[in-house]
């Protein structure tokens, strides 16, 4: 569900060939409730962009579930209807109830203009990744002697960057700096949630044990 007048993206063609489907989420992943998405935030001038990037390994290989846009009169676009968003013309209360998961701060912008959430310490978040892919290698190591190594990649292979795109459409100011880094950003850690994913399934099905979510770290 995407509640905004913002343009949003979706998987590419290309991409939807390797998504799991839902035999594959049965057989690897149990039947645990959905893992939580993240979210990606940008604030200039007041106004605050937010995206929503679902990490569940069982389903997807990553990707955009929801983008909103807030300012100091609240929410805007047709989720300012959404029955689901309390005191959708209050600010502040619309992004408390937006960023109930862990949130990834877009580079250099402004603090977010309400406390309490929980940030994402991006450099730790990575370095635990890493770390996990260094078990991988040792604990298969251990299980199976002598055997060639899953193609993990290297430990420290999977990493983070922004990743530009095309200029919003229909807005301009603050409101599309907003978006343009929120996008970026948010682009960047759908990279990450899916590299993670691809080695996570591999140790599913070498090592056994149930797929897990990217693994955060919080500021």
């Amino acid at each position: 569900m995407t509640d905004t007048t913002v343009p949003t993206e979706t998987t590419d063609t290309t991409d939807t060939a390797e998504d799991a489907t839902v035999a594959d989420a049965a057989a690897l992943g149990g039947t645990r409730p959905q893992d939580p998405p993240l979210l990606v935030a940008a604030t200039v001038g007041g106004i605050t962009a937010v995206w929503q990037v679902e990490v569940d390994a069982r389903v997807l290989l990553g990707d955009f579930s929801g983008a909103w846009l807030v300012d100091g009169d609240g929410i805007r676009g047709f989720a300012a209807d959404a029955d689901w968003i309390p005191q959708r013309g209050d600010r502040d209360a619309v992004l408390r109830t937006l960023l109930a998961h862990p949130v990834l701060l877009a580079e250099g912008d402004e603090p977010l203009p309400v406390d309490g959430a929980d940030v994402i310490d991006l450099d730790a978040t990575v370095a635990g990744i890493h770390d996990r892919v260094r078990r991988n290698h040792d604990d298969f190591a251990a299980a199976h002697p002598g055997k060639r190594q899953p193609a993990w990649g290297a430990p420290d292979a999977i990493g983070y960057r922004t990743q530009d795109g095309p200029a919003p459409h229909g807005l301009d100011g603050d409101a599309a700096t907003a978006v343009t880094r929120c996008l970026a950003a948010a682009r960047g850690l759908r990279a990450l949630v899916r590299d993670w994913n691809r080695v996570e399934k591999l140790r599913a099905q070498r090592l056994g044990g149930d797929l897990q979510a990217l693994p955060v770290e919080l500021v």
